[in-house]
């Protein structure tokens, strides 16, 4: 059986990492937290054969010391790297994924180092019972199935399905115990009863953030959105629960734009965390939609809840495209880029028609949610970019198109230092774009955020 060593410090990627790895590639995983510990783990063992691990921990960079550590004492060790930012050092010993989160891929590339094809996978001789990693377990209150105990060569029912869990898997946890073992029939109800369980921990973390630092909230937010986006294609179940992550995210989303001083600074604290451009622009447009909110007769706390969900789920079809390619930009400028494949193009044309559909099937949506996502460019079947403004749009329909091409503008001269970003520019070039009398006063709104 081969062996992967896991660096991560995340405790939704560790969660991710170690239990598909071992679910769906029979490798045994080693997970440490940081540089200095993968380093100790390669040194007291030369014989794993992968690493899987963050591109950053904190401030450092992991992935390119580990590369420079390996090439250094001249290891035949090949090493996944996943992150946020487009990869420089690639190489044939050297992956690059794009997103953390991004699990399929994860697994798709370490499968082929690993040797290990799908027809393989099928055929492998796994035994009547299958070992599961116990920590990612730690969280179920019930047993989604029998579950066992190794004991020897034999195996002991540990808990029977629907029987409560929590207790007995901590105490086993404190006699050592690392792994519990299912019947293999039942290892992909395992995985994903512990996927949602991730959801769970993952809202349960957005819950608890109060006097948390703008930095911790909009790392958890970012983890949130990440994993939803990585989500978009799962079983109903996880699309379902992926609302509880989208209602809580909306709560954080309004006390960032209320806790940030001012534009510039929350696009620092964005860059520092090494966001996707997605995330990145939903983030600050939430922002400015709540400093123009407050600043219509209309507004509100309820609408600025609203607007969050909204912009929560009106990119996030864009999210996988972004991550493959880090390096664009403008939405409105993927439709002719060459790089984007037909069926990416199609996305990009209907991302917010799909969005929609996406919402709509939540028990518990805000009310109207769909129509304004549908309505974000404009277009009110959700399909393509605006060439001419409706007056018959809802209002926040319009204070999120306008907030985001006030973004963009935003965004664009923040990489450009020659050409600073000037409100007094930019608002009388909207107030041009869209001419009629109910834009006209909200674009007025934009003087009201702080930059």
């Amino acid at each position: 059986m081969s062996k992967t060593l896991v660096v991560s410090d995340n405790e939704f990627i560790n969660i991710l990492y170690v239990m598909n790895l071992e679910v769906y590639l029979a490798t045994n995983t080693k997970l440490v937290s940081s540089y200095n510990s993968a380093i100790y783990a390669l040194q007291m063992d030369d014989t794993f054969d992968l690493i899987v691990t963050l591109e950053s921990i904190g401030n450092e960079k992991v992935g390119k010391n580990l590369k420079d550590f390996i090439k250094l004492k001249n290891l035949a060790v090949p090493l996944i790297v996943a992150g946020n930012s487009q990869y420089s050092i690639e190489s044939e010993a050297v992956h690059f994924i794009n997103g953390k989160f991004n699990i399929q891929n994860i697994l798709k590339r370490s499968a082929k180092i690993l040797g290990i094809t799908a027809k393989q996978m099928a055929e492998l001789d796994i035994g009547a019972y299958y070992p599961v990693p116990l920590n990612p377990n730690l969280g179920l209150t019930t047993a989604p199935c029998h579950i066992y105990q190794k004991s020897g060569s034999n195996f002991k029912l540990l808990v029977r399905q629907t029987d409560e869990i929590g207790e007995t898997l901590t105490l086993i946890k404190e006699n050592g115990v690392d792994h519990i073992y299912v019947s293999s029939a039942d290892r992909l109800t395992m995985i994903n009863k512990i996927s949602l369980t991730l959801i769970e921990k993952i809202t349960l973390s957005l819950k608890n953030l109060e006097g948390a630092s703008i930095d911790k909230k909009v790392q958890v937010l970012s983890d949130g959105y990440e994993f939803a986006a990585a989500n978009l294609f799962s079983n109903d179940e996880i699309k379902q629960q992926m609302q509880e992550i989208a209602t809580a995210s909306a709560k954080i989303m309004q006390d960032v734009s209320k806790e940030s001083t001012t534009l510039k600074t929350l696009l620092a604290t964005m860059l520092n965390n090494k966001d996707g451009y997605v995330f990145t622009h939903s983030m600050i447009t939430s922002y400015v939609c709540y400093h123009m909110i407050k600043n219509v007769t209309w507004g509100g706390e309820g609408q600025t809840d609203k607007i969050n969900f909204v912009i929560f789920f009106h990119d996030i079809f864009l999210a996988p495209i972004y991550l493959k390619y880090p390096e664009l930009t403008a939405e409105a400028l993927l439709l002719d880029n060459d790089k984007l494949t037909d069926k990416e193009k199609d996305i990009v044309l209907n991302h917010a028609k799909l969005a929609a559909e996406l919402v709509v099937g939540y028990k518990r949506c805000p009310m109207g949610a769909d129509t304004l996502i549908k309505q974000h460019h404009g277009m009110k079947k959700g399909k393509g970019f605006v060439k001419f403004y409706m007056e018959d749009l809802s209002p926040l329909s319009k204070v999120v198109l306008i907030a985001e091409m006030y973004v963009e503008e935003f965004l664009k001269s923040s990489e450009d230092p020659a050409n600073p970003f000037n409100p007094k520019i930019v608002i009388p070039k909207l107030i041009n774009e869209f001419k009629t009398p109910s834009y006209t006063k909200i674009v007025q709104t934009l003087v009201n955020v702080p930059l």
